[in-house]
């Protein structure tokens, strides 16, 4: 999502519907820091209006291209792809493309699409092609494969397609309003530009998705956005989107004050002291949303595959420190791995360091003096992996360099350019990753199976925890509310003793603005813009 997306780094309810979304409700809603001189340093005034319509983002993460395969998650992010079902700040999602999702039985889903629904080529999404889409991601997406379990999708009308599983798939309507798991897309016109052999800038002409707005450029630098003609549901809120790839945080703010980009993302907290009493630019902020810096173990990597020092070390660290002092106060403390409000929440998140030192001890790593401690001749080493395209990551690691080395790590802090990349390999320790728990949907239990599952191609950290994947199988199949919150606190509970993850603070959206975008709402799940985006 992803942005580190849920999956932010990276590579979807009616009379029966709205009873089983009610009992889905209760688990579903639930770079080196920026210098303080960086910015422009004359205050110029509010930005001049660009006219009406048009919208300028500047965005730290670059996007490829269009191959629907590999960087398709993007898209709804920035309103040119579109999904199944809608995330909600609820964490319930919405029909989107489709007009229902009706549980008939625990494997048995009726989709129901719009009308007059149309790719950008012209062609119409009808039941068909939604059932070509559908078995063509369980085949080629290994994520979506192992969350919905198909055993078909079968056309029951010019509009309706009927899914039936293998096993009870109760989060149908989260799976299917996740980024990563069924973008949007004409399957017939990907399949003939791969058949054609053509190259992957061709597909900018291919006219796949559905969006409200349709790319017309993409280079390493920019990318060019017009509105859909004839687009479903209405007329798009924006003359043109123009989306700027601009690593450094820095750079995006200044290009708001000097009027080249209206919104800025990925914002360091930095920026709200930075930007206090300006004109040319404001720090906007909106509250915490299920997004966290998460600190991402490599259980097979010694020392840390001793769950002991993974104890230790998290019970070393200061989260109140993190989220009021290093964070500005632009986070909430992080008392809970799943880090929602939410009743099947836990608060087993704590600082200790009588705890930590004492577990320390127990595992054999001697302290001698103010320096790190050994164990057989070796230190107690720990390399924290952060990146730019998140700039508080590195923030947070510097922070957690000078609370962990009281107590006997000896700490480097290493800024990766790309931080999926890193953790998939095994020469790592810990990484500040913008991720969480709760899935791109708000879903504790799709973010379970997706980052902690053994068998999860998004399982960097590693994690092997028979006792976890029992309990996050039993969760994937299980309807009743009352037996998915014992589950979901079971999970927590093996999360804590085995010392398998933490969140270091529960963050708040944030974003830079220029005059005329400051009343721009913070969206849910990184949807930048949408068909109603305008001023």
């Amino acid at each position: 999502m992803v942005a580190v997306r849920r999956f932010r780094q990276r590579p979807f309810p009616r009379a029966r519907a709205l009873v089983v979304a009610a009992a889905l409700a209760f688990s579903l809603a639930a770079c080196a820091a920026e210098a303080d001189d960086g910015l422009v340093a004359r205050d110029t005034g509010p930005t001049a209006a660009a006219g009406p319509g048009p919208l300028t983002i500047a965005t730290s993460f670059r996007i490829d291209n269009l191959d629907p395969l590999e960087n398709a998650f993007w898209g709804p992010e920035f309103g040119y792809v579109e999904l199944l079902m809608r995330p909600e700040p609820n964490g319930v999602p919405s029909p989107w493309v489709l007009q229902s999702l009706t549980n008939v039985d625990e494997t048995t889903w009726k989709l129901t699409l719009r009308e007059g629904v149309k790719f950008e080529n012209g062609k119409t999404l009808d039941a068909e092609s939604l059932a070509e889409l559908i078995e063509f991601c369980d085949e080629e997406n290994a994520g979506f494969a192992a969350a919905v379990n198909l055993d078909d999708a079968e056309v029951t009308g010019p509009l309706e397609v009927t899914l039936t599983t293998t096993q009870p798939v109760p989060g149908m309507a989260n799976i299917l309003a996740d980024e990563a798991n069924v973008p949007v897309f004409d399957v017939d016109a990907y399949a003939q530009h791969q058949e054609a052999g053509k190259p992957v800038e061709d597909l900018l002409d291919a006219g796949l998705y559905t969006g409200p707005y349709a790319m017309k450029s993409l280079t390493s630098e920019r990318a060019e956005l017009e509105p859909m003609p004839g687009y479903w549901d209405g007329t798009p809120g924006l003359s043109h989107l123009t989306i700027k790839f601009v690593p450094e945080a820095t750079a995006r703010v200044q290009a708001v004050q000097a009027g080249e980009a209206d919104i800025a993302l990925y914002m360091p907290t930095t920026m709200q002291r930075n930007l206090q009493g300006r004109s040319d630019a404001f720090f906007v902020a909106g509250p915490p949303n299920g997004t966290t810096f998460a600190l991402q173990i490599n259980n097979a990597r010694a020392p840390y595959d001793d769950p002991t020092v993974r104890q230790a070390l998290l019970a070393a660290i200061d989260y109140r420190a993190l989220a009021e002092d290093v964070l500005n106060g632009l986070a909430e403390v992080a008392t809970s791995s799943m880090t929602a409000d939410a009743d099947y929440v836990l608060d087993l998140q704590a600082t200790d360091l009588d705890k930590a030192k004492r577990l320390l001890d127990e595992a054999g790593w001697t302290a001698a003096g103010s320096g790190p401690r050994t164990k057989d001749g070796q230190k107690l080493t720990l390399e924290i992996l952060t990146y730019p395209q998140q700039p508080d990551s590195n923030t947070i690691g510097v922070a957690l360099q000078a609370q962990l080395k009281d107590l006997g790590f000896e700490v480097k802090v290493s800024q990766v350019p790309d931080i999926t990349e890193a953790r998939k390999g095994s020469d790592w320790d810990v990484a500040i990753v913008g991720d969480s728990i709760l899935s791109f949907t708000l879903s504790p239990v799709d973010g379970l199976r997706q980052s902690l599952h053994s068998d999860s191609p998004e399982n960097y950290s590693k994690v092997d925890s028979p006792a976890l994947d029992a309990v996050i199988s039993e969760l994937g199949r299980e309807f009743d509310a009352t037996k998915r919150t014992e589950l979901l606190r079971r999970a927590q509970q093996i999360i804590a003793d085995e010392g398998l993850w933490a969140a270091t603070v529960r963050r708040k959206g944030m974003v830079v603005t220029n005059a005329k975008w400051r009343n721009y709402p913070l969206p849910v799940a990184n949807l930048w813009v949408t068909a109603r985006t305008a001023p």
